[in-house]
């Protein structure tokens, strides 16, 4: 009854304005969404001036003090941590809150320190061979150095899958013990199931190495003479600024530090001829077995005895501070909550370029500053309570958004829904210039209801492709959301070839779409935080 009646409350209220000739309060909002307002603070954001906006660098610092001031400037009280935290701006000094929400994330690099062995025995006779680094075998980063010794069992492909009934593990004790897996699946295997099967056996696969206690998976590709990366000369490299610039990184892993122990399990890719040294002795005739297992015969596998794998690794650490932005626009309740947020971190600079992420997603951040303004512009307080968030280190993994998921300061059954914009800049294609994907919750069918109904009565013209779903893909930050069983809203228009490239500039924007993408999002928005639903 009470939907209803807020629901009949709010059509009257419309009616009202309309009758009296005023102005409404949501096209108060409309009539600030502008493209000077996007490309204003688009420009600022993707400019050089902020260094690619990588997650704890100084770009991102300047790129968040700017979005807080334009929080403030707005009137969009502050929604982070308390004073003391540090930034550059005044609007941060004296006992009250910031925008800012801290936290530290974590670095972790290859150390120098990488050992690799084999141990066998023959009777009285010990023998060791040792393997080099990046050439004869590599190893996947681990969350802490490591230092093992297990025996060594060979596991075929590692392969298992219910459907087919093909099971490499079935009566195989792996605990304490190194699997030595060929790559990939059986030929049989890959003809009877799909690319997504095939990929979620290999995830299987893994997951029951790690819950019955492999030390290790080792796994090589019989045609790899060796494995690795080869570095680039420089007398290859003479003029690099005409080859296409990559992000050239070293390789490391970045995480939200936790208070519980991470999965370590070793995984580790070797050469043919490290994987040839290992089985050398057992009786197994790797062409034979691939072979049979590839039109899916059985194949006695002996047992390897008197083999063992040594094998140590190193690591080093560095902690990054970061922080989301947070803003709050308060509502007349305090237990219905609405968050509508982007990303605002990119990729920094690498090998002489700046990777400005105008697309990605100095858009999507604009986008969520206007929505912003559009609803202070109102001059109403909304129903229900909506912050205001700009993530960082989206790059490195969803992880600003993730934070703020795992520390709300209220109920997650409060939050009502998460609005996401990541690159909203873009047409589909040249030829599809009103297209944009609408992904959504499938069991709140009343997003795509008022989004038909608000495209009518605002003349928006958008073609969209309503993409309803249990579980809404993507790989943005929507998914936090999502995994904390969150509705979820997002409108995505082109991937282009720029993406992830130094040319996601802001000459290559179509201001356009992103301007309609942000009127429809401000018009479902006003509605749905109105509104019972």
């Amino acid at each position: 009854m009470k939907k209803i009646i807020l629901s009949v409350a709010f059509a009257g209220l419309s009616l009202f304005y309309e009758a009296a000739g005023q102005i409404t309060p949501a096209e108060k909002g409309m009539n600030s969404i502008t493209p000077d307002v996007l490309k204003s603070q688009t420009g600022f954001l993707a400019s050089d001036w902020t260094e690619g906006r990588r997650a704890g660098e100084k770009g991102e610092y300047l790129a968040a003090d700017y979005i807080a001031a334009i929080l403030q400037l707005y009137g969009i009280k502050p929604g982070g941590d308390y004073s003391g935290s540090g930034g550059y701006l005044n609007i941060q000094r004296g006992n009250e809150r910031t925008y800012f929400q801290n936290f530290v994330l974590l670095k972790t690099t290859p150390g120098e320190e990488h050992l690799m062995k084999i141990k066998t025995i023959d009777g009285s006779v010990i023998k060791t061979a040792s393997f080099t680094y990046n050439t004869d075998y590599t190893i996947r980063l681990t969350n802490n150095g490591t230092e093992v010794e297990a025996p060594v069992i060979f596991v075929g492909y590692g392969f298992k899958n219910d459907k087919i009934k093909y099971d490499d593990l079935a009566r195989v004790e792996i605990k304490g013990k190194f699997l030595l897996k060929i790559s990939g699946s059986p030929a049989f295997a890959r003809e009877k199931l799909l690319p997504s099967e095939l990929s979620a056996s290999a995830r299987d696969f893994i997951e029951i190495a790690s819950s019955r206690g492999a030390a290790g998976i080792i796994e090589f590709n019989p045609a790899s003479k060796v494995v690795g990366t080869t570095p680039v000369r420089d007398f290859m490299n003479l003029s690099p600024s005409e080859g296409r610039p990559g992000a050239g990184r070293q390789y490391s892993s970045v995480t939200l530090p936790s208070d519980k122990p991470g999965n370590d399990l070793l995984r580790i890719v070797v050469s043919a001829a490290t994987a040839n040294e290992i089985l050398k002795g057992s009786g197994i005739v790797l062409d034979d077995y691939i072979r049979r297992a590839d039109s899916n015969e059985s194949y006695p596998v002996a047992t390897m005895t008197g083999k063992s794998i040594y094998v140590k690794t190193s690591v080093t650490k560095e902690k990054i501070n970061v922080r989301n932005i947070i803003g709050v626009i308060e509502g007349n309740r305090s237990d219905q909550v609405m968050v509508l947020g982007a990303h605002y971190d990119h990729m920094g600079i690498e090998n002489g370029y700046i990777w400005n992420g105008a697309d990605d997603n100095a858009s999507g951040t604009a986008g969520i500053l206007t929505l912003a303004r559009a609803l202070m512009e109102t001059g109403r307080k909304p129903e229900k309570t909506i912050i205001i968030a700009l993530w960082t280190a989206e790059e490195y993994g969803l992880l600003g958004s993730r934070y703020y998921i795992e520390n709300l300061s209220y109920p997650v059954k409060n939050l009502k829904l998460n609005l996401n914009f990541d690159m909203i800049s873009r047409y589909i294609s040249d030829n599809e210039k009103n297209k944009v994907i609408m992904t959504y919750t499938e069991s709140y069918p009343l997003f795509r209801k008022i989004t038909e109904e608000n495209l009518s009565k605002y003349g928006i013209d958008l073609e969209i492709e309503y993409q309803p779903s249990a579980d809404p893909p993507g790989g943005s930050d929507h998914r936090s959301f999502v995994a904390a069983g969150v509705p979820v809203l997002r409108f995505k228009p082109g991937h282009r070839e720029e993406y992830h490239t130094p040319a996601d500039e802001i000459s290559t924007l179509d201001w356009d779409i992103m301007e309609k993408i942000v009127r429809i999002s401000f018009a479902d928005i006003w509605e749905l935080s109105e509104r019972e639903w």
